[in-house]
């Protein structure tokens, strides 16, 4: 009789599919809009990458920075500069969790920038 088929091992599975466009929709919507962020949104961005990165190689991040990434002074063109050499090597889905991120970083500029608007263009009470 043969062997009744069970799980396939991890060398035989499925090679997994990966949307292209998607990645480079994710890889272009970071490179663009790092380039606007305030210096220190894009440290944050920065920061999010290395941490990604970490988690996909062997070795663990130093243990007194494992919440956060030391990286060294640079300038607001330097961290786009290394933004942009990273975002070559992002993953499928590392690109989709910065993309994400750098959404939740703008919106969150935006709604501010709304409210502080509204707030500025509201008339002022009348004085009895």
């Amino acid at each position: 009789m043969a062997p009744a088929p069970g799980p396939r091992s991890k060398s035989h599975q499925e090679p997994e599919v990966v949307n292209v466009r998607a990645l480079l929709r994710d890889r272009e919507f970071i490179k663009v809009t790092a380039y606007v962020l305030p210096r220190q949104s894009k440290l944050h961005v920065l920061e999010m990458m290395e941490r990604l990165r970490l988690t996909r190689t062997d070795a663990p991040p130093p243990a007194r920075s494992r919440n956060r990434v030391v990286l060294p002074d640079m300038t607001s063109g330097e961290i786009v500069r290394e933004i942009n050499w990273r975002i070559g090597t992002l993953p499928p889905d590392d690109a989709e969790a910065l993309a994400r991120y750098v959404r939740r970083l703008t919106n969150w500029r935006l709604d501010r920038r709304r409210r502080d608007g509204a707030a500025r263009a509201a008339p002022p009470a009348p004085r009895r």
